[in-house]
This record gives structure tokens, sequence and C-alpha cells, in this order.
């Protein structure tokens, strides 16, 4: 027969398999990760994050210009 100490213990190794689970899945923290990554990567060089918002600005500008243009 098991021992109860057996089975203690492998509830409290799936107690806290299931708590890191919780915290690599919970939106709120996962959101917090991502922000923090960012704010890192754009601490180290803001140059990609420039391009991007570049890039984005080309795309909304010609948008507009296409629908402006486009009508006539």
């Amino acid at each position: 027969m098991t021992d109860q100490r057996e089975i203690d213990r492998r509830r409290e190794e799936l107690r806290q398999h299931l708590n890191e689970i919780e915290d690599r899945v919970n939106p709120k923290k996962v959101a917090t990760r991502v922000v923090g990554r960012a704010q890192d990567s754009y601490n180290d060089d803001p140059t990609p994050w420039l391009a991007a918002a570049a890039g984005l600005a080309v795309l909304v500008v010609g948008g507009i210009a296409l629908a402006v243009f486009g009508r006539r």
C-alpha cells in the first residue's frame, strides 16, 4: 500500500505545478510580462520600435490617400 507521506508529497508537487501553470496563463500576469519585456527592449534599442511606428504611419496615411484619391 502507498504511504500517506508519499501521497501528501505528490499532492504538494501537483499543487505547485498547478500554481505555476496558473501564473503562466493568468492574463493580467501575461500582459505585465509582455509590457515589461517591451519596455526593456525599447530601453535597449528604440530603433525597431521607431521603424515600426513609421511603417504604421505610412500605412495609415496611404490608406487615407487611397480613400480620398480613389473616389475621383
